[in-house]
């Protein structure tokens, strides 16, 4: 990867994290329809930890989101599949796929990939409420309210539990 490509891509996630503030996003309570994600929900993954120190990592993540965006849902799972062979321990990709899955309407496997996130993302009590989000959304989608309302509860208070 040559140092202007490099740049390209840095340029990039930074103009992300510039619009991140831009959206707006519905009350908590609400319900996001199956293949959306509300921006509460689902900030960019920037936000949520410093980027991947790694090169390879940070372009599958780059790749990840023009997929994402481009409704190529399995080709950004893939990607993000890849990043986390390179990056096993990195909480934010897990965050990251659980979102994916999410969207996807795999209700189960977004709380399975959300709790694995929680268990590395340390004191990372942001990464951990925004698990604790996906994690009532999935739950809630499943028909399990108490455990939607347990989810959320843990994500207002930080990701931490009760």
């Amino acid at each position: 990867m040559n140092v202007n490509h490099v740049r390209y891509w840095w340029r990039l996630t930074l103009l992300g994290i510039a619009l991140t503030g831009c959206g707006v996003a519905p009350p908590l309570g609400e319900q996001a329809p199956v293949g959306s994600f509300p921006s509460e929900e689902s900030p960019p993954a920037q936000t949520l930890s410093t980027p991947p120190a790694n090169p390879a990592v940070l372009a599958l993540l780059n790749n990840a989101d023009a997929q994402e965006q481009a409704g190529q849902f399995e080709q950004a799972a893939a990607a993000l599949e890849r990043a986390l062979r390179l990056e096993p321990r990195n909480a934010m990709l897990w965050h990251r796929l659980a979102r994916l899955r999410l969207s996807q309407g795999q209700w189960q496997t977004a709380v399975d990939l959300a709790a694995k996130s929680n268990s590395l993302a340390g004191g990372n009590g942001d990464l951990q409420a925004r698990n604790w989000q996906v994690i009532a959304v999935a739950k809630e989608r499943q028909g399990d309210r108490d455990g939607a309302r347990e989810a959320r509860t843990r994500a207002e208070v930080g990701g931490a539990a009760r």
